[in-house]
């Protein structure tokens, strides 16, 4: 067989194997089944306020008594959420008042211990104002209110009870199905008669709540 034979007869073989071997591949490529992942992704819903209607909780903040100085006031409030906008708020709260400026001043005690407890009970309404997102990072969002504060308050201090009226806003976030977060600031417009003065005054109160929703 001659030289020209031989390489002759490997290109031959070399081709029936290229095409043996194509065959083969094609065959395979049509046997595999693409499979593909289902994307049905269910989306996370942050908690609001649906279904449930009331609020139960604590405040702790500071309340700053006109004339005197600015101390821990604490209590708790019923909140009645009676549609998607409008709640009524009803809170007990107490606060032990430090002495007024000008007792310092002329060293003296112009009230009674038992009168130097500021409590008040309010019953208010808050029209929401706007509703939004809290992010605390990136991956963590809740639902949030900013409502108006108004109503009525009755307040016991320095030997006088009186009926005023109460302005303000609270930020409300859902943390979770069942609590929520409350930062509000609320001016108590109380008329006051104290050693002969009487004037309307305003106590300014910043308070956070803690709360259980159901």
């Amino acid at each position: 067989m001659s030289v020209l034979q031989r390489t002759l007869q490997k290109i031959a073989i070399g081709l029936f194997c290229t095409l043996v071997i194509q065959n083969n591949l094609i065959a395979a490529e049509q046997d595999v089944k693409i499979i593909e992942p289902e994307t049905n992704v269910v989306k996370a819903q942050a908690a609001a306020i649906d279904t449930e209607k009331l609020e139960f909780g604590i405040i702790g903040g500071l309340l700053s008594v006109e004339d005197f100085d600015s101390n821990l006031v604490q209590g708790f409030s019923f909140t009645y959420h009676i549609s998607q906008d409008f709640m009524l708020t009803l809170t007990n709260a107490s606060s032990k008042v430090g002495r007024a400026t000008f007792e310092d001043v002329v060293d003296g005690d112009f009230l009674k211990s038992a009168d130097e407890t500021f409590k008040y009970t309010s019953l208010t309404s808050g029209y929401k104002l706007f509703h939004g997102r809290s992010f605390f990072s990136e991956k963590s969002k809740y639902n949030s209110n900013v409502y108006f504060v108004f109503g009525l308050s009755n307040v016991e201090f320095a030997n006088n009870t009186e009926t005023g009226l109460i302005l303000g806003a609270t930020y409300k976030t859902v943390l979770t199905d069942w609590l929520t977060w409350d930062l509000s600031m609320k001016d108590h417009i109380v008329s006051r008669d104290f050693i002969g003065d009487d004037k309307n005054t305003h106590n300014i109160e910043w308070s956070v709540g803690l709360n259980l929703l159901f």
